[in-house]
């Protein structure tokens, strides 16, 4: 009699063995369950609940655990116990392991796995979890997969901002999981950086990465580089090979037949090539090979090559152009006596290889 008034007393309070998750969790599939009764040391069973979602336990046979909450799975065992075997149960449950309820963090990652979900877990507590991201994923998109509903497809993709809410600068970009929910951490996307910068190489592509930045981040122009061309390769959608963008890094604006700074897409290669030269022969001070400076002309070109000998004329200047489509050189007589007088439109710009021949006076 004092064992019966005992179990009463222990079901009007509800005495059961404390668990960890909410009343309201709901088990599911691979969810790892104890269930005891106070007294029958035989009747303990640890039961992992199957695909069929039914647990076996003695006695009673099967029970339906997968949609149900722990409350409910006790109240069923209890009837039906005591209905022929136990006037009185005093059924435990709790939850050992929580497997179906996990959600999965995948991608660039340090620890990439399936984890038990909480009430208050977020793609930025997800993150943690897994140990943080990695160092070539701190440009990369974060993507949240999550299972769709019977009249839904099989999974949405949800784009978070997690960068932001990192930064302080927004709440909006963290959300709150949910059961298999999937965090895809993809790895940051890459650009490349080639020719006559001090460190060229691949680099992570951060948020408004534009050519000039693309080139401070790589260490900024060798002096070989200081007036080279500088081109951007970009795959094209529509067909195969690269579109070769030429930029115009030293104006604001585009000049002719060029594009100004650009902001880069992934996979974008940044070609600094080396300083185009011209050339200056015969009568100056110092004949040779120069940079093509921007707005080079015949008249510039012999300053740079320190001006007239002693013999040089200014009435006998040519510029021998190299030909596009053939070999051998196009010659342009220069009326430099001109442009020394105040008349722009006489001299001209130089290209690169061009040569300046300045020759001798008649006397």
């Amino acid at each position: 009699m004092i064992k019966y008034t005992f179990a009463i007393l222990l079901t009007a309070l509800n005495l059961a063995l404390p668990t960890s998750v909410n009343a309201e969790y709901v088990i599911g599939i691979d969810d790892v369950l104890e269930i005891s009764v106070l007294e029958y040391d035989n009747l303990h069973t640890v039961a992992t609940v199957p695909a069929d979602g039914l647990i076996s336990f003695p006695y009673i046979g099967n029970v339906q655990a997968e949609g149900k909450t722990l409350d409910e799975i006790k109240a069923e065992i209890s009837n039906k116990l005591s209905d022929s075997y136990i006037k009185y149960p005093v059924v435990s449950i709790s939850l050992i392991k929580s497997r179906s309820k996990n959600f999965f963090v995948y991608g660039a990652v340090s620890n990439p796995n399936a984890y038990p979900i909480s009430d208050d877990m977020t793609v930025l507590k997800a993150i943690s979890v897994a140990g943080g991201l990695t160092p070539d994923s701190l440009y990369g998109k974060i993507n949240v997969r999550r299972p769709g509903r019977k009249d839904e497809p099989e999974y949405q993709s949800i784009s978070i901002d997690i960068r932001s809410t990192m930064e302080g600068k927004s709440k909006t970009g963290d959300m709150l999981l949910l059961p298999g929910d999937i965090v895809v951490v993809e790895p940051s996307e890459k650009f490349f950086v080639y020719g006559e910068v001090a460190r060229p190489g691949r680099y992570f592509l951060e948020d408004n990465m534009t050519v000039l930045r693309a080139i401070s981040v790589s260490g900024g122009l060798t002096p070989g580089g200081l007036y080279g061309r500088v081109n951007v390769r970009r795959l094209q959608n529509d067909k195969p090979g690269y579109e070769d963008i030429e930029i115009d890094i030293r104006g604001t604006a585009g000049g002719a037949g060029k594009t100004g700074d650009m902001p880069l897409l992934p996979g974008d290669i940044v070609v600094i090539k080396p300083n185009e030269k011209f050339f200056v022969y015969g009568e100056v001070a110092r004949p040779g090979r120069y940079l093509l400076e921007d707005n080079t002309t015949v008249l510039k070109a012999i300053s740079m090559a320190g001006g007239f000998s002693k013999y040089g004329s200014s009435s006998r200047i040519k510029v021998l152009k190299p030909k596009k489509e053939e070999a051998g050189y196009e010659t342009i007589k220069i009326d430099i006596k001109s442009a020394m007088n105040g008349s722009p439109e006489s001299d001209m710009l130089l290209h690169p290889e061009d040569i300046v021949v300045v020759s001798e006076g008649i006397f």
